[in-house]
C-alpha cells in the first residue's frame, strides 16, 4: 500500500511512526550513501532525483526532514528550496543543503534562502547525523532565571 516503506532498518513499516527524511539529489551514488549512513537510525528514507518529484513527495509524504542538492535536473535546487519555503504545506520543513559545488557565498545563500543548514560534498557521517539529530531533536530551552511567566 502507499502507507508502507522500506525503512532503514528492514521490514516495511507503517508511514505513520517514525521520522521521514526525503533526499533529493540526481545521484544515486549519494542516495545510496545517505541510506547507508543511515541505516542503523530511526529514519525512513525516501528520495527524489529532481524538482518535480521532490514537490510531490514533500506534499504527499510530508516529510520531517529535506536534504537537497542545489544540481538538479529539470530545475535547480535554488528554485525548488523557493517552491518549498513559499508553499504554506511545505514551508516549515527543515531543508538541509548539500552540494558539491565550491562557489564563495553558497553557504550565506542557503541560509537566506531559508535552510537550516549547508553542508558541502563529500560529507562524513558524523557531520550529517549530527546535523539531523540538532535540527530534528533541538534542546529543550533553558529557562532564564529570575524570568517570570504568565500563569493561567
Amino acid at each position: 500500500t502507499r502507507d508502507r516503506w522500506w525503512s532503514c532498518t528492514g521490514p516495511p513499516v507503517d508511514m505513520r511512526a517514525g521520522t521521514k527524511i526525503l533526499i533529493v539529489d540526481d545521484s544515486q551514488e549519494f542516495q545510496l550513501l545517505v541510506k547507508t549512513f543511515l541505516a542503523e537510525e530511526p529514519y525512513l528514507l525516501l528520495s527524489a532525483g529532481d524538482p518535480l518529484q521532490a514537490t510531490g513527495s514533500a506534499l504527499r509524504d510530508k516529510p520531517s526532514l529535506i536534504v537537497l542538492d542545489i544540481g538538479l535536473p529539470g530545475g535547480d535546487g535554488w528554485m525548488l528550496l523557493d517552491r518549498l519555503k513559499s508553499n504554506a504545506f511545505t514551508r516549515t520543513i527543515p531543508v538541509v543543503v548539500v552540494t558539491g559545488q565550491t562557489k564563495p557565498g553558497l553557504a550565506d545563500k542557503a541560509r537566506i534562502k531559508g535552510a537550516a543548514a549547508f553542508l558541502p560534498k563529500p560529507v562524513e557521517k558524523q557531520t550529517l547525523l549530527a546535523t539531523f539529530a540538532d535540527i530534528l531533536h533541538p534542546p529543550a530551552p533553558q529557562a532564564t532565571p529570575g524570568l517570570r511567566t504568565p500563569q493561567t
